[in-house]
């Protein structure tokens, strides 16, 4: 359930494509760090801001130039995280004890097409694996340790690729403009395990696992639908709901209770899906339940959720501009925007 809510919007002078919270030290504990990334000005920046705890506004700690649009940004360990660029380079960062940010390394020009490069368009990280993404339509393969690309798999289907997620340690779910989800095997030969096609194939705009059961998948569209898969039954969707009026930018399960799932677009709303009044725990299978008896039941996967019963609240008001991403740790949501501003709403849930 939302509690009070304490919203704040802080100007900023920079479109925001992207943000992230640091990772915290522990599984229970906190963070207060969080970096964005800007993209369609004269100069992109990576960002570090400092969040207190009292109801104060983010406090700027330390900026450091991208040279082209940071189109994704996702942590490798709680001090490194990798970027990827307009310009088809993704980018290793390191935070360091004095609280600034350190460029280590970058992958040039990883996606291209004859005659120049194109963007990478998001990145997935996994251990010692980088998985990145392009509107060249591969999917290359980066160890943060080495400087030699891992691994490159061609043009997956044809077409520009718009998310990657990693659902285990060696298999990633790619997204792409045609509406195509491809479950891809790394230790195979032939790679491609599984396509599922999105309704009306519509573009998968981006991509969300379920932090505990990763068989579970979200995905945001183009057409503004939210969606939820059983990836070990991929017929058909559990649910198909009409989210947003237009491109959904960033889908996100609450890492801690991920009964709790947090959608963002190019409408500027910023959306909680609170799935929470569906949980029946029981050691017997109900109607349309796809968990075995004597298992834990996801909400995700109950009648309620498949018939689009779902508590939903807009957590900000409207924005005039695309909300292009968000995050949330804890009980604070951070998301950022092209109306040059970074809001964050405490309280989101109890």
């Amino acid at each position: 359930m939302a509690g009070h809510q304490k919203i704040s919007k802080k100007y900023v002078s920079r479109k925001i494509k992207t943000v992230r919270w640091k990772p915290p030290v522990s599984e229970f504990g906190r963070t207060d760090t969080f970096v964005t990334g800007s993209w369609d000005d004269m100069q992109n920046l990576l960002g570090v801001w400092h969040v207190p705890e009292m109801d104060d506004d983010p406090s700027f700690v330390h900026q450091l130039h991208h040279p082209d649009n940071v189109n994704d940004i996702q942590y490798i360990t709680r001090d490194t995280f990798a970027s990827g660029g307009s310009s088809g380079n993704v980018r290793l960062f390191q935070h360091t004890a004095a609280a600034k940010l350190e460029e280590k390394f970058v992958w040039e020009k990883i996606h291209n097409f004859i005659g120049g490069a194109c963007p990478c368009t998001a990145l997935a990280c996994n251990g010692d694996q980088i998985a990145s993404v392009g509107e060249d339509g591969k999917l290359v393969v980066l160890n943060p340790y080495q400087e030699k690309i891992s691994r490159t798999i061609e043009s997956i289907g044809g077409c520009s690729i718009y998310a990657v997620i990693y659902l285990r340690a060696s298999e990633v779910l790619t997204a792409n403009m045609q509406g195509h989800l491809k479950l891809l095997d790394l230790r195979a030969d032939q790679p491609s395990k599984a396509t599922l096609i999105s309704p009306d194939q519509i573009a998968v705009c981006t991509l969300a696992a379920h932090p505990n059961q990763q068989h579970i998948v979200a995905s945001g569209g183009e057409d503004g639908a939210l969606t939820v898969w059983d990836m070990r039954n991929i017929n058909q969707p559990i649910t198909v709901i009409a989210a947003h009026s237009g491109s959904i930018t960033s889908v996100k399960f609450h890492p801690a209770s991920p009964e709790h799932l947090f959608t963002c677009g190019i409408d500027g709303q910023v959306l909680h899906w609170d799935a929470s009044a569906n949980a029946r725990p029981t050691n017997m299978p109900f109607k349309n339940s796809r968990e075995p008896a004597g298992s834990s039941i996801s909400v995700w996967l109950t009648s309620d959720v498949a018939q689009g019963i779902i508590d939903t609240t807009s957590i900000i008001p409207p924005s005039p501009l695309p909300i292009n991403s968000l995050d949330i740790e804890g009980p604070v949501l951070i998301a950022g925007s092209d109306n040059e501003a970074i809001f964050t709403v405490r309280n989101v849930i109890f």
